[in-house]
């Protein structure tokens, strides 16, 4: 089709062979051949003249529209071939947002390709790793320790201090540091994670560190649930920094006299995942945490 529109466009065989960088014959062999497949005569020759048969006219606008298609879909193969097209399913805890992480790398990931589809989802951290070890989640933003799935790994993206939140009528409130070990007969709440899982093994290694175990009491889906328990005065609650963003009636946050417990923040996703987009996520990942180390160093 290519060598036929070089022929329809010039009218001329020798100028049309010299576009293409062949021989004459072979052009013309060319043509015989794709007359021969389309069962008519394509091009009305004479010694003086080139020109297009009915038949002929009728097919350019065909292989025109055929070879222009054929060369979107490639473009569009080997845009998606280094990651520059398709679709990524995203999982995040609610705390990720928090932070700034989400918003920074969805951001950044969006500028870099504009025309893949994120598909964005706020579920559990036990929601979304069988889900990215299913495959119908790629990437998820989880708040680790976690057993993981077999053949789901995961990257650190940043750590960040703990703060106390406790209801603003509680004796310890009015200060701006609290030792751990002054509330040790207070009942901590927590996120919906068994034991040694996420906030519950930072509540109880930063307790212990303190000299007691925590009793912990109620647990809820978020922080923001948590939070609200907090001001209602059902408990206290160890919780990321970044939780500070949120200001909620009868809720106080303190800084921790001593600890040493950091909350960790990393990118679950399939340790053989071949997609490109996948990779390119991941990558843009590593670079806020280099950004972030860098910052906070």
């Amino acid at each position: 089709m290519r060598y036929f529109l070089a022929v329809a466009e010039q009218l001329n065989f020798g100028r049309a062979a010299e576009q293409l960088g062949i021989a004459q014959p072979n052009l013309s062999q060319q043509i015989k051949a794709l007359e021969e497949i389309v069962g008519a005569q394509l091009f009305n020759r004479t010694q003086r003249h080139v020109k297009l048969t009915a038949a002929g006219e009728l097919f350019s606008q065909e292989a025109r529209a055929a070879l222009d298609h054929a060369g979107a879909a490639l473009a569009k193969a080997q845009r998606a071939g280094r990651g520059e097209l398709g679709r990524i399913a995203v999982g995040y805890v609610g705390s990720a947002s928090y932070t700034g992480a989400l918003i920074d790398i969805l951001s950044a990931f969006r500028e870099s390709y504009p025309d893949v589809e994120i598909d964005l989802h706020e579920l559990e951290m036990q929601e979304q790793l069988p889900r990215i070890a299913a495959g119908t989640l790629d990437i998820g933003f989880i708040r680790p320790p976690v057993e993981m799935p077999l053949g789901v790994g995961a990257s650190l993206i940043l750590r960040e201090e703990l703060v106390l939140a406790l209801p603003e009528r509680h004796p310890r409130a009015e200060g701006e540091t609290v030792a751990l070990a002054d509330l040790r007969g207070e009942s901590f709440l927590t996120p919906h994670h068994g034991a040694g899982v996420s906030f519950t093994q930072y509540t109880r290694q930063a307790c212990e560190a303190a000299g007691f175990s925590p009793t912990f009491g109620r647990q809820a889906a978020d922080f923001v649930t948590i939070l609200s328990l907090v001001g209602i005065g059902f408990g206290v609650a160890l919780v990321p920094a970044s939780c500070q963003v949120l200001r909620l009636p009868g809720v106080r946050y303190l800084q921790l006299a001593g600890a040493e417990v950091r909350a960790s923040l990393s990118l679950a996703s399939r340790r053989s995942e071949p997609s490109p987009l996948v990779h390119a996520f991941l990558q843009q990942g590593a670079l806020y945490r280099a950004e972030h180390r860098r910052k906070t160093d």
